[in-house]
């Protein structure tokens, strides 16, 4: 009978797993948003003062950029119409307007030709990372360009700790409490309030927290509602709560809304919504839909750390 029993309590847990993974596989493709392009060396976003552009399918960047990232010297002509890159023992020379292209004086075509705007000589990403020895991956689902390794780093390597203290005066309401507690069964400090937080900044990602990775998060719009829309490799029943902290107001969480989940591979697609009725039903705000994300200063990321987590509101 024993023997029985735990044979059904298999069939059933493994039901389950199929049911999860052939759900995960039965979704359609990710919605796409017009998101702003990163263009990522070595895992850290590239500086620069005018955004990545996509023309014929080809992400370009300013020449400058690129170079500083990869570390590549730079000669351009008087003119400044004709640019070349030198890295090791390689050379790549672009001329603004023309698809014809030399690396080591050999001739290649480009699909697209570099061009100027703004004031900055825009190029091909591809083709000058890939000539001068990178890897280059596109990333439909996050809208990256990953040039070079993937290895992303640690909050911790990013971040540094400060005191909560100046900033405790935004944890006000019912869910203050829980948001600020250490929930770790490990820490000796276990059920007691963090006493630091970590300053996540819109060019900080992508961070790996814990045992997750969060590629970007970004503020988009679907069928007339507004939502966070995280990247992560978070796996499991329920995504990465948010929460909103804003001066003179009770804090208000975000949770995932999970019948909008997609998954890609690794990564899953979270969508929590910026207005949320909870604020109603919780909070007792009567003109909930009243809210303007604009008027929140940080938002925080309800997720296992040596601090808590908050981004300064990027959404402004």
């Amino acid at each position: 009978m024993l023997r029985k029993m735990i044979i059904i309590g298999l069939v059933v847990v493994l039901s389950l797993f199929s049911i999860g993974a052939a759900a995960a596989a039965n979704q359609p493709a990710p919605r796409q948003f017009d998101l702003p392009i990163k263009v990522l060396y070595n895992a850290r976003q590239v500086a620069s003062d005018v955004q990545p552009e996509v023309k014929n399918n080809v992400v370009f960047v300013p020449f400058r950029a690129i170079a500083n990232a990869l570390g590549a010297n730079l000669d351009v002509t008087p003119d400044w119409k004709t640019i070349t890159f030198v890295r090791g023992d390689r050379k790549v020379t672009i001329t603004i307007g023309s698809k014809t292209a030399y690396v080591n004086g050999q001739k290649q075509e480009l699909l697209a030709a570099p061009y100027a705007t703004k004031g900055r000589t825009m190029v091909p990403t591809r083709f000058v990372s890939e000539q001068l020895g990178e890897t280059v991956e596109w990333d439909s689902l996050s809208r990256y360009v990953w040039i070079g390794h993937k290895n992303v780093p640690a909050l911790e390597e990013v971040t540094e700790k400060v005191k909560i203290d100046p900033y405790l005066k935004y944890f006000n309401g019912k869910s203050a409490d829980d948001v600020l507690k250490i929930w770790d069964y490990n820490s000796p400090d276990f059920g007691m309030h963090h006493k630091t937080v970590r300053f996540v900044k819109e060019t900080d990602w992508p961070l790996a927290i814990g045992n997750i990775t969060i590629s970007r998060i970004d503020r988009v719009t679907f069928n007339g509602k507004d939502y966070f829309r995280i990247i992560s490799t978070k796996k499991g029943t329920l995504g990465t709560p948010l929460y909103l902290l804003q001066s003179g107001q009770p804090l208000k969480m975000r949770p995932e809304n999970t019948s909008m989940r997609e998954y890609a591979g690794d990564w899953r697609a979270f969508y929590n919504p910026v207005i949320d009725a909870d604020d109603e039903i919780y909070l007792g705000i009567k003109d909930y839909k009243k809210f303007k994300l604009k008027d929140v200063e940080y938002i925080g990321l309800q997720i296992g750390s040596d601090s808590v987590i908050l981004m300064e509101n990027y959404f402004k």
